[in-house]
């Protein structure tokens, strides 16, 4: 029950009635109101840590106040406790599940996102080969002076690219060209960038982040305005004789069409990786995962400013950028980098933040993971329970690469957004390759060394709907969720139960200890077989009955692999 007259905890929700909260303040603990209809287990943000007492063994003819006293309050050592335990989850562990991959046919991509009704991508085009009296695309350091195109499609296979004409490409605007960065003179260009969609805007629905040169009067005036935020690896000597120089910038839409660029640089980053942005609605930032470096501050004395001497000793490495405006971000600190429990020479090449669809509060990563005794690699799972904190879901890779010789049997990487597609699929895009990262042939029509003829491929990585990550049981095991406002009065359970095995669940309303009757564990139809959805029920019966309460599933299960629940 909750208290009246303290500042306790009750059921593991602060009571504060005698330290009233302002609007400002936020509330933590539960009941939880989920953001989807479904409760995923890729971390243990839904699945209660458990609880103790120890109970004092005491004369059972003594008071009521005696009987029930707590050990740790009210013990005072000579008698003996005995260790009792409440929703302590057993036998139960995290197993990230690998994906399948779907080479694209001709004529498809990659979704960048899912609105509006529809699948949406944008991607990069090379420059006109023709020359062009209006584009600089000749004076920008080559990968760095791409298009961007943009093409939707109703089912995420067939695509149309719509023909806007908005921009002039190889003497035409028949085209579905809808962004460059080489007109006027510019030098900034365009590399690996990443759309996002921005649920508190709406003349600004669309964003994008991406890596652009930028100039000395810039970083000069980015350095007034912000002192000591420019990161001084964005300073590179020049490659073949183009700059070097790295900025991050930022462009808005409101349609993802018609795009304005943002005339500031939103941090100066050495971020040349696919770096990742999106609207945090907790949090009410706007949060970039980027390209950052775990590397040691060395002397200033015999090298100059631009030196690259942290290459071969910097870790790339993932940073996290916040930003109240999208007008300028913090610097990056680093959030995931070369673990203690993982080899010195692995490190972290691309990020791929990203959350579930439809359960935007469980944030996810795909990161590549360069393997420099190879210089190859595969692309590893991370979870987090706040998109703040994070850690690698045990079970190994999730995206490998193929066969040596074939389009992908090299190395691999993610990108874009997590998407359900038809057929009950989840699935995000990758892309492979048949070389080393760094081996000299990545031109295909001149390569003659390792694998001549071989193209890399793009594709789609698909797991079954909701099969990212199991919660699994080998032998017996038991857990309770937190507590949840249920958005519907039946259950769906999304699992792999063996035979032998089994999955019961029992649901507890807030406020009360015992589980609600008529749907207790003892009174759960046992769930076997391997569905993406079998309905719950209690003796036949599938309401849960909480009449609007909060409740806790009770999971007990058996040689099974849990997935997710769902509410409808």
């Amino acid at each position: 029950m909750p208290c009246s007259t303290c500042r306790r905890l009750v059921f593991g929700v602060l009571c504060a009635a005698a330290l009233p909260l302002t609007a400002a303040e936020r509330y933590f603990g539960e009941p939880v109101r989920l953001q989807g209809r479904a409760i995923y287990f890729t971390s243990w943000k839904y699945v209660r840590q458990g609880a103790f007492a120890w109970r004092i063994q005491v004369d059972p003819n003594g008071s009521e106040t005696e009987r029930q006293a707590g050990a740790w309050l009210k013990g005072d050592g000579t008698r003996p406790a005995v260790f009792e335990t409440t929703d302590m989850p057993h036998g139960i562990r995290l197993v990230a599940q690998p994906a399948e991959k779907a080479p694209l046919k001709d004529g498809q991509i990659a979704a960048q996102v899912f609105d509006e009704g529809k699948y949406k991508g944008w991607y990069a085009m090379d420059p006109c080969s023709d020359p062009e009296p209006f584009s600089s695309k000749d004076k920008i350091l080559p990968g760095h002076n791409g298009h961007v195109a943009y093409a939707e499609s109703a089912d995420g296979l067939n695509w149309v690219r719509p023909n806007l004409g908005l921009y002039e490409y190889a003497g035409s605007r028949s085209n579905n060209v809808v962004w460059r960065g080489d007109l006027e003179g510019s030098p900034r260009g365009f590399h690996s960038g990443s759309v996002f969609v921005d649920p508190s805007s709406t003349d600004e629905r669309y964003k994008i982040v991406y890596l652009g040169l930028i100039t000395d009067d810039e970083w000069a005036a980015f350095e007034k305005k912000y002192p000591g935020e420019a990161d001084t690896m964005a300073r590179r000597p020049d490659v073949g004789g183009f700059r070097c120089v790295f900025g991050f910038f930022g462009a808005v839409s409101p349609d993802g069409l018609h795009w304005k660029a943002l005339p500031e640089p939103l941090m100066i980053q050495h971020a040349d990786t696919q770096n990742t942005c999106y609207y945090d609605v907790d949090r009410r930032l706007y949060v970039a995962y980027v390209r950052a470096w775990q590397v040691n501050e060395r002397i200033a004395e015999g090298q100059a400013a631009d030196s690259t001497s942290w290459i071969s000793v910097g870790r790339r490495s993932i940073g996290r950028a916040v930003s109240k405006d999208f007008r300028h971000f913090s610097p990056p600190e680093i959030v995931v980098s070369t673990g203690a429990d993982m080899p010195p020479s692995h490190l972290f090449y691309t990020n791929g933040k990203t959350t579930l669809p439809g359960a935007p509060d469980n944030h996810v990563m795909f990161p590549w993971v360069w393997e420099l005794e190879s210089d190859g690699g595969a692309v590893w799972l991370w979870s987090s329970a706040d998109g703040w904190t994070w850690s690698r879901v045990p079970g190994g890779p999730v995206v490998s690469p193929g066969q040596w010789g074939g389009p992908d049997g090299a190395f691999v990487v993610c990108t874009g957004n997590l998407l359900e597609y038809p057929g009950n699929k989840w699935g995000m895009g990758y892309s492979g390759n048949p070389i080393p990262h760094k081996y000299p042939g990545r031109d295909l029509a001149q390569r003659k060394g390792l694998f001549p003829g071989v193209a890399g491929v793009s594709g789609l990585a698909t797991w079954p709907k909701g099969r990212l990550v199991a919660l699994q049981a080998d032998g017996e095991g038991e857990f309770a969720t937190v507590f949840v406002v249920p958005p519907g009065d039946r259950l769906r359970v999304n699992a792999d139960v063996a035979p032998s095995g089994y999955l019961n669940v029992g649901i507890r309303v807030w406020g009360e200890r015992d589980e609600l009757s008529g749907r207790t564990l003892a009174e759960s139809d046992r769930v076997i077989g391997n569905a993406l959805g079998a309905r719950v029920s209690w003796r036949g019966e599938e309401a849960i009955g909480h009449k609007g309460r909060p409740i806790s599933l009770r999971v007990s299960l058996r040689q099974a692999r849990l997935f997710g629940f769902e509410f409808d």
